[in-house]
């Protein structure tokens, strides 16, 4: 046999001994039972459904202010002398708070006064003068009478050629002088009434004067109005400062309110509340205290994005400060037929699970707002036509829920939807 017969019989016949080892070998091994599919169950948390009537919230940011700053000014030039508070520092009526150096202000008073003294004196002289002037007229008038008689008496000694021209002259030069002293006084007298206004309007102008050196010597003193707290103060003992220029800026403590933006798909509802009387209360909190406010009124203007909304704060205002942020919780008219559940249960912006049967059933749901129910946890206030009372809902998120998924309760809660 030739050698490469012999080599391709050798491996035939190891090639038919390693089959016939693997059949023995399978045919003599343990039989696997075939594996049996058994469906997930999905161990979930659920709620008990119990529609009620509820206030759903909405959450707003907003800035503490007040319409009532108030920015104390220097009433005239000069020196600051003493300021006693500090920014932030708490104050009380009757409280002093910076004081302006009086030699600045006593010098304007004193020659304010001094006008006023100046032309009480004028006046009166005019009035003594007015009445020496009604008497100088009578005489005037006499010798003016005198004058005439003088210059007939003359004319008649010239007719009867007794006295001479130059007689006559004298006489009438005598006549017309003395009219023109009647005519002077006359004027002195008639213009009385006037002069005796423009000393009187002159008077009154110092007096003003007079008044306002002695309110800005009023002002040097700034003392506090009322319980608040000062915002800034802007100068400092020694400083020079000019009229108008702001010394400090306070601020009462139960003026202040917060303006926060109200949503535009909210505006309308919130308006239409105003206008009917009700009262739209909102929250916050402070360190560890909660602060009560009520929406006031909205301001003037509007844009886009919504308009603001002023809080007047009713209680908790001593806790905040001006400029302060918050976030309020603004609570809306109630609505009927509500649910509160966690937003864990909400599946985008409309679907929810309940559980049937052991499996999982999807409902739409309508989302009203946020709930500041008790506890910790935000709540959110959602309403269906397809949610009845005592339906178990499903709060746990599962990122593959179906409608038909097999699930079970671990727990159920307190029901959903009581306050």
């Amino acid at each position: 046999m030739p050698r490469t017969s012999r080599k391709l019989a050798t491996a035939a016949a190891i090639l038919g001994a390693g089959i016939g080892l693997f059949v023995i070998l399978k045919l003599s091994g343990p039989v696997q039972e075939p594996v049996e599919s058994r469906e997930r169950v999905w161990r979930v948390d659920t709620l008990i459904a119990q529609p009620a009537r509820l206030s759903p919230t909405l959450t707003l940011y907003g800035r503490v202010e007040t319409p009532e700053l108030l920015r104390a000014a220097a009433p005239a030039d000069g020196r600051v002398a003493a300021v006693e508070v500090r920014e932030g520092q708490r104050i009380e009526p009757g409280q002093l708070l910076l004081g302006m150096d009086p030699r600045d202000f006593e010098p304007r008073v004193q020659q304010a006064q001094a006008d006023v003294d100046d032309l009480q004196a004028q006046l009166k002289r005019e009035r003594l003068q007015h009445a020496a002037n009604q008497a100088a007229l009578a005489h005037e008038r006499e010798l003016l009478e005198l004058a005439e008689r003088a210059l007939k008496r003359a004319r008649d000694l010239r007719e009867r050629k007794l006295g001479s021209d130059a007689a006559v002259d004298q006489a009438r030069q005598d006549w017309q002088r003395q009219l023109l002293a009647v005519t002077t006084r006359q004027l002195d007298v008639d213009e009385h009434g006037a002069r005796l206004r423009q000393y009187e309007a002159r008077l009154e102008r110092a007096r003003a004067a007079l008044t306002q050196a002695q309110l800005d010597q009023e002002r040097s003193i700034v003392t506090a109005t009322f319980s608040g707290f000062v915002a800034r103060v802007e100068v400092a003992a020694g400083d020079q400062v000019k009229r108008a220029d702001t010394l400090l800026t306070l601020y009462p403590s139960d003026a202040l309110e917060v303006r926060a933006k109200l949503p535009a798909p909210y505006q309308q509802e919130l308006l239409e509340a105003l206008d009917a009387g009700r009262t739209l209360r909102a929250t916050a909190r402070a360190g560890g205290t909660e602060i009560v406010l009520h929406l006031d009124r909205v301001s003037g203007e509007a844009d886009p994005s919504g308009i603001d909304g002023l809080f007047r704060i009713q209680r908790g205002a001593e806790l905040l400060r001006l400029g302060s942020m918050m976030t309020l919780q603004l609570q809306r008219d109630p609505q009927a037929g509500v649910v509160a559940v966690p937003y864990t249960a909400l599946y985008g912006n409309d679907r929810m699970y309940k559980l049937v049967d052991d499996r999982l059933q999807a409902i739409t749901v309508t989302a009203l707002g946020d709930y500041a129910g008790a506890g910790d946890q935000p709540m959110l206030l959602v309403k269906s036509a397809q949610l009845h009372a005592g339906d178990q809902l499903v709060t746990t998120h599962l990122p593959n829920a179906v409608t038909g998924l097999r699930a079970e309760a671990a727990s159920e809660s307190d029901s959903a939807g009581a306050p």
